[in-house]
């Protein structure tokens, strides 16, 4: 039997998932993703801790935004892809729990983040070591 984390989290990458043809279209077009990439960061402000992980979504958004700059691309799309669906879902207020419902909805955005960030750590640890390689940030 599977545990109610475990289901929970198949259930958020489900709806993760759904927004990879969206992020697709976001990779593609520089104006969306960057007012993507500031509207998630206005949200950011409502969403609660997510532990060890924290510093690790300032990484994410600055590995995006490398990538679209084409300044770092050793990076695989996939990962790219699931980065940009995880803002997606962050800044939809419509999404597994609705936002408009204080406290559940922004934890809920919260382990949408975390899922993402455990899947996409390795390739951000090889981004930092990167950035600190070529000396940005």
């Amino acid at each position: 039997m599977k545990s109610k984390r475990e289901y929970s989290e198949r259930k958020l990458t489900r709806e993760l998932q759904k927004n990879i043809d969206k992020a697709k279209a976001y990779l593609n077009d520089d104006a969306k993703i960057e007012a993507l990439l500031a509207d998630f960061e206005k949200k950011l402000a409502l969403i609660p801790k997510i532990g060890n992980r924290a510093s690790d979504i300032a990484v994410m958004l600055s590995m995006v935004r490398a990538y679209v700059k084409k300044q770092y691309t050793e990076v695989p799309a996939t990962t790219i892809l699931f980065a940009v669906a995880a803002l997606i879902y962050v800044v939809n207020p419509f999404d597994l729990i609705p936002d408009y419902l204080i406290g559940p909805g922004q934890l809920d955005d919260a382990a949408a983040l975390a899922v993402v960030l455990q899947a996409i750590h390795m390739d951000l640890d090889k981004y930092k070591k990167w950035q600190k390689e070529n000396g940005k940030r």
